[in-house]
């Protein structure tokens, strides 16, 4: 949780259009990143970034040419996108609240150097590998647009739709609130999305059903140098498709799991894009992954985003 001393700063862009809530990213917001990396042991420090005119209208793009159901859920919640540069992942969303703990609604912060460089494809394949090790024989190759769409705004819109996933679980009755404390979880049946793969322990830790479990699972970081051998990458895959998990990132933690499935369930099942994810040893494909929402591990999830978005 954010706290901060500017309620009317946050009470002004919440009253913006939503693809104008974007911008620089505000002081306070770099200074909790940094707080939280530090607390990790990450060694990132967040920074301002320079604020391009194209990038900005990339991300009013990404964000305007998103479903209607999407944009009129994130309305009320979403008090804007912004932008900072070395925050130790792609993007990083949470809760903005006032000094008195009272909830303002909840803020994605961007790195910006994450897109500099990289289009859809690039950016989506560069994620997926980074729990790995450089120097395997096998690398994950992720396609989530088709060739003439491959850029960076559609790179954006992908991830995107992954933090406001992150949005929506905010208040819900899909995922315990993160922020409040295990203390304050309720049982595991009573979250619709959390009981699908995760139960909530004795200890208050949130952890995979059994079933959903898999060998390494826990030892996956993304963006980050605590990687595993890249030799593992076929077995890992393997066994992710035995599991109800959507995609690789979706399986390190609850939160995550929906985001990345609320993101490719409006990237796939409503705007007709492609996720198609091979496994390369040089040029040659050893492994494809089989389309998510056709198979039959996919059934709990599509029904329940289908329904949560009128699709």
């Amino acid at each position: 949780m954010i706290v901060s001393s500017d309620v009317e700063y946050w009470l002004k862009q919440a009253n913006l259009p939503l693809h104008d809530r974007i911008g620089k990213a505000p002081e306070e917001l770099l200074a909790y990143v940094a707080k939280v990396n530090n607390s990790t042991f990450a060694d990132q420090l967040p920074a301002q970034a320079e604020l391009n005119p194209d990038f900005l209208n990339d991300i009013r793009a990404a964000i305007v040419d998103m479903p209607p159901p999407v944009l009129q859920l994130l309305d009320k919640p979403l008090l804007g996108v912004y932008l900072g540069c070395g925050l130790g992942s792609s993007a990083v969303t949470d809760v903005v609240a006032g000094p008195d703990g009272k909830v303002l609604g909840l803020v994605t912060l961007m790195d910006a150097d994450a897109f500099l460089d990289r289009t859809a494809n690039d950016w989506a394949s560069w994620k997926e590998n980074t729990p790995f090790l450089p120097g395997s024989a096998f690398q994950v190759h992720l396609q989530i647009e088709t060739a003439e769409n491959d850029n960076r705004k559609n790179a954006m819109q992908f991830l995107l739709l992954h933090e406001f996933g992150h949005v929506l679980t905010a208040g819900s009755e899909f995922l315990p609130d993160w922020w409040i404390g295990s203390q304050k979880f309720r049982s595991t049946e009573e979250y619709s999305f959390l009981s699908l793969s995760w139960q909530i322990a004795m200890s208050g830790d949130i952890i995979p059903l059994l079933r959903h479990d898999f060998e390494h699972r826990k030892d996956l970081r993304f963006y980050s140098d605590q990687q595993v051998d890249g030799d593992l990458i076929p077995g890992i895959y393997k066994a992710l498709e035995k599991t109800g998990f959507s995609s690789l990132y979706a399986a390190t933690n609850a939160y995550d799991d929906f985001a990345e499935a609320f993101a490719m369930y409006v990237h796939g099942m409503m705007m007709g894009k492609p996720y198609r994810l091979s496994i390369r040893s040089g040029d040659e494909i050893i492994m494809e992954v089989a389309d998510y929402w056709s198979s039959p591990r996919a059934r709990s999830r599509k029904q329940l985003f289908a329904e949560y978005l009128g699709n």
